[in-house]
C-alpha cells in the first residue's frame, strides 16, 4: 500500500492531542509576544478585522 492511498488521505491528527503544561516565557519572549500583538492589533483595525481580546489585552502591556 502506498503513502497516496486513499485511505490515509484524509487522515489528520488533532492539533491539540495532550494538554501541554504553560510554560513561563523568558522577558525577551514575553516583549517578541507584546511586540507581535501590537503588530496584530494594527493590522486588524487597517484591514477592518476584529482582533481577540486576548490580543488586545496583550498589546496593552508595557515592553
Amino acid at each position: 500500500m502506498s503513502a497516496a492511498s486513499s485511505e490515509h488521505r484524509f487522515v489528520h491528527t488533532p492539533r491539540n492531542t495532550t494538554a501541554k503544561p504553560a510554560k513561563k516565557a523568558t522577558p525577551a519572549e514575553h516583549r517578541v509576544q507584546v511586540a507581535a500583538a501590537r503588530l496584530r492589533v494594527t493590522l486588524d483595525e487597517r484591514l477592518g478585522r476584529e482582533t481577540p481580546a486576548r490580543t488586545k489585552a496583550l498589546a496593552k502591556e508595557p515592553i
